[in-house]
């Protein structure tokens, strides 16, 4: 069975700024998120994600922190649950880009 590939740009909101579109985002919750995939995986996938500091294309801003950060909370085939935080570790929406790669 060949790999399946769902990926994308979350905004703060939980709106999707891009990706490749089998999925969909709720913010349930200050810094928390639940990705849905649209199509179930038929195992958990290996999911990767980062948070976006500041801005998408704010590539003139010189600041950002180590400690402010995204992390996979848990994760099954239909959702993983994503919290983002500032350098305090408290949690605060954030813009985050997430890559969940399975079959």
């Amino acid at each position: 069975m060949a790999p399946r590939w769902e990926y994308g740009c979350i905004n703060k909101d939980g709106s999707v700024r891009s990706g490749s579109g089998g999925f969909t985002v709720k913010n349930i919750a200050p810094g928390t998120y639940m990705i849905y995939f649209t199509t179930p995986f038929t195992s958990i996938p290996a999911v990767v994600l980062t948070q976006n500091f500041v801005a998408w294309g704010q590539f003139d801003y010189e600041g950002g922190s180590t400690y402010d950060n995204a992390v996979l909370v848990a994760c099954d085939p239909r959702s993983c649950k994503v919290i983002t935080g500032d350098g305090a570790g408290n949690r605060v929406d954030r813009n985050f880009a997430f890559q969940a790669v399975g079959v």
